[in-house]
């Protein structure tokens, strides 16, 4: 069985696990640096694959053993936004959707797995992000206004929830949320408009994901132990 396996082995396979994820995020990042890469859809329809691939070696090495209620939003959560990220380019009502409901998952994720625990004190800093974002956005955001009200308070609420768990789901949470910010600016409005901050959207994106997975993961008691 893994677990009688030291703790290098563990920590060397978890390191390969992640390989295949790091390596499709370097291609995809790269491609940010160009225009019309043909490794730009290829590269992104690959991120989230690959991830749940390497959280699924990180459950088979590691002595942490989630609820499977758990194990199962956060993959759900992966998911939707793999479909959030295949569909955004094309529909972007539809790719906001499917985000929309992949921060529904993480949030009912934290509820679950940090239920003894409340939100930190500095997570009250989201009322005043989402309140700069719609000041600031607002005026741009035409009939995209309700959809994107809706996308920012449950961002923002999930960025709230987040802060109940870890730092690494914290920080998570907080990368996501940089992430989105910068994106809704460059989609609505004529601000962050230079090349560099597209792979600084793409960037903070993926060691979001990574972050609050890996978070998560870890936060959870050995398995057998005292609740």
């Amino acid at each position: 069985m893994p677990e009688q396996h030291g703790l290098g082995w563990r920590i060397g396979w978890t390191i390969a696990g992640f390989a295949p994820f790091l390596a499709v995020s370097a291609v995809h990042l790269s491609t940010k640096f160009v225009d019309d890469s043909p490794l730009d859809a290829v590269s992104k329809g690959l991120e989230m694959p690959t991830l749940a691939l390497a959280l699924g070696g990180m459950l088979l090495t590691t002595h942490r053993k989630p609820r499977v209620v758990v194990t199962a939003l956060l993959f759900v959560g992966l998911a939707l936004s793999w479909l959030g990220d295949v569909t955004l380019n094309t529909s972007l009502a539809v790719g906001l959707g499917f985000f929309l409901a992949a921060h529904v998952a993480y949030i009912a994720m934290f509820q679950l797995a940090f239920s003894e625990r409340r939100p930190a004190r500095w997570a009250l800093l989201a009322i005043l992000w989402f309140l700069a974002l719609i000041i600031l956005m607002g005026p741009s955001l035409g009939g995209m206004m309700v959809p994107v009200v809706l996308y920012s308070a449950i961002l923002g609420l999930m960025a709230v929830w987040a802060s109940r768990g870890t730092a690494l789901t914290a920080a998570g949470a907080v990368l996501f949320v940089v992430s989105d910010t910068v994106l809704a600016f460059r989609t609505f409005t004529p601000r962050l408009q230079t090349t560099i901050w597209r792979p600084i959207v793409m960037a903070t994106y993926l060691a979001a994901q990574a972050l609050i997975s890996v978070g998560v993961l870890q936060a959870q008691k050995p398995e057998g132990s005292a609740a």
